[in-house]
């Protein structure tokens, strides 16, 4: 006799830090939901993302703008993911260890300084530094850097580490994870009812999201344009300092504000056991994951610009991975074909990790009625 076909008020097709921070918030609600993932979660763009967490992360857009809002909700609850997985007797993914924004010239700074006063006016502090010598921590940055600004509360989360502890989250309040498994197809039974086919199973879903990242594969479906999704292939590296210990996270906080300013501005990562991540590199089109004598030159830019040597660096791997961009280069949360119960969220680019926790809060609230706002702005895009 067949086993009754399961019935989920949420199935979520995609098992990357989307997908499944989506299923987490939804499962710390009381929302039974599902995960199908046709590999192992985390196994795409997620596990090549530097993971940096910050509210100046594409800091240009308006204040008011949707995305700026996105953004400032999501460092908040990256803030009190602590107190959250405290409840559930799971430590806590997020590394608060500050990210140091440098600055090569007093444009770059006054830039810096513009983008600190504006997040000042969340609650996000900051720590001029002008004086690189009275920081014995920073011996090891490039001499042309001239100054930085210091955030203190900003950090990191190692997007494998992350998604599993969510993963834990999620199967410890009751919510199913199918990985290795493929999704097929799926049926619109009536306006309150997905029948879902997977490789494995069928399943009945209230609602229906699809967080596929770079892999759409709504694409075969008809469409709008503007739900295409292009892929951006990122490659990073992984060394190990036995020279200095990296403290937090080195970057600038220019990119995207100065015309003329060098197109390989990344970030120097902290990881465990004195391992420190580098990247990553953008490769537009590109939708495979091999490892390119381009991208790994990327990263040795990136580390020669912060670093004043790397002779002390001992190479560990490079990897890469698969962004998904969408056509106005902003993520996508809207309903598609017509429906009030099925979603397409996509489409993060490099903000996957930061806007991850906001993303799924987005479509938590929508989903409850209890604040539809945002959603509506994302919806409309």
């Amino acid at each position: 006799m067949k086993n009754k076909p399961k019935n989920y008020e949420v199935v979520i097709i995609g098992g990357g830090v989307i997908g499944v921070s989506i299923a987490y918030k939804l499962s710390m609600n009381n929302i039974k939901c599902a995960i199908i993932e046709k590999n192992k979660l985390g196994h795409g763009a997620t596990r090549a993302a530097a993971g940096v967490i910050s509210p100046l992360f594409y800091g240009s857009d308006p204040i008011e703008s949707p995305m700026s809002k996105m953004r400032i909700l999501s460092y908040e609850m990256f803030l009190n993911l602590e107190n959250e997985f405290e409840e559930l007797e799971i430590e806590s993914p997020y590394k608060k260890t500050g990210i140091f924004r440098t600055a090569f010239d007093d444009s770059e700074l006054q830039l810096l300084k513009n983008l600190s006063e504006i997040t000042k006016k969340f609650g996000v502090k900051s720590e001029l530094i002008d004086d690189l010598n009275l920081r014995n921590e920073l011996n090891f940055i490039n001499e042309e850097i001239t100054a930085g600004i210091f955030f203190p509360d900003e950090g990191y989360v190692d997007g494998l580490d992350f998604v599993n502890k969510l993963k834990l989250a999620i199967t410890k309040t009751g919510s199913d994870i199918f990985e290795n498994e493929e999704f097929i197809d799926f049926n619109i039974e009536n306006e309150n009812l997905n029948k879902i086919t997977t490789s494995k199973q069928t399943i009945f879903a209230e609602n229906l999201i699809f967080a596929t990242g770079s892999e759409n594969i709504l694409s075969k479906l008809d469409l709008p344009k503007e739900l295409n999704i292009y892929p951006v292939k990122g490659q990073y590296i992984l060394v190990r300092s036995s020279g200095f210990k990296l403290p937090y996270t080195i970057g600038d906080g220019t990119y995207g504000q100065i015309e003329d300013g060098p197109d390989y501005q990344g970030y120097l990562v902290p990881r465990d056991d004195n391992m420190i991540y580098i990247g990553a590199s953008k490769h537009p089109g590109k939708n495979d994951t091999s490892i390119e004598l381009e991208g790994v030159d990327f990263c040795l830019k990136i580390a020669k610009k912060y670093l004043r040597s790397i002779e002390n660096l001992e190479f560990i791997s490079a990897n890469s991975g698969i962004r998904p961009q969408s056509k106005n280069g902003k993520p996508i949360i809207k309903k598609i074909f017509n429906k009030q119960n099925i979603f397409f969220v996509s489409g993060h680019f490099t903000q996957g990790m930061m806007l991850s926790l906001a993303t799924a809060e987005i479509i938590k609230n929508y989903l409850i009625k209890s604040d539809i706002i945002l959603f509506e702005e994302f919806n409309e895009m």
